[in-house]
């Protein structure tokens, strides 16, 4: 009886690991054909997050989904052994101190000057991070890129910029109302 519900767990795990395999597929845009393209989704293994792209009509993978919703359905809850500190973001949506350059982001204990401790996570002051320019960072190791927003002093307002995977700095939010509501509230 136990080695049964043993057997059963085992083929449970195994089976939803196979059902979201199309989820650690990278981007692939596929190829232009007479096929319509557009506007898909894929899950961005190293944020955890369904980002936006362009796919040309034929081809790719199966990470390509019609809408952000049905991708986050299948992939949403998706947890690999390649998650890193990437995945650390503060209830702001800025992303935790180290998250982009660290293997794990710091703790609490050692938060740097300009961030302070929301739960286990180092996450940045507003009066610090909407002053930060926008940094762009580097291409991570599988050279994903992704499109964010970042508070600008200047003009007063939340613009769109590319971040390029890692390092970078806490001027870095996924969605325009995230950067809205914590750098123009």
């Amino acid at each position: 009886m136990n080695a049964t519900k043993m057997l059963l767990v085992l083929f449970a795990v195994v089976s939803v690991a196979l059902a979201q395999k199309e989820c650690f597929h990278g981007r692939d845009t596929g190829m232009s054909c007479e096929e319509e393209g557009g506007q898909r989704f894929f899950f961005d293994d190293h944020t955890k997050r369904c980002q936006p792209f362009y796919y040309k009509g034929c081809g790719g993978n199966e990470n390509r989904f019609k809408t952000r919703e049905e991708c986050q359905k299948k992939c949403g809850d998706v947890k690999s052994e390649s998650a890193t500190a990437l995945h650390a973001v503060c209830k702001s949506g800025a992303f935790a101190a180290g998250a982009t350059s660290l293997a794990k982001p710091l703790s609490c204990d050692q938060c740097p000057k300009g961030y302070q401790c929301e739960g286990e996570l180092c996450c940045p002051k507003k009066e610090y991070l909407c002053n930060l320019q926008y940094d762009a960072g580097k291409f991570g190791n599988k050279g994903s890129h992704s499109p964010r927003y970042f508070y600008s002093k200047n003009f007063k307002n939340c613009m769109l910029f590319t971040f390029f995977g890692r390092d970078g700095n806490a001027n870095n939010f996924e969605k325009y109302n995230e950067c809205k509501e914590f750098c123009m509230s």
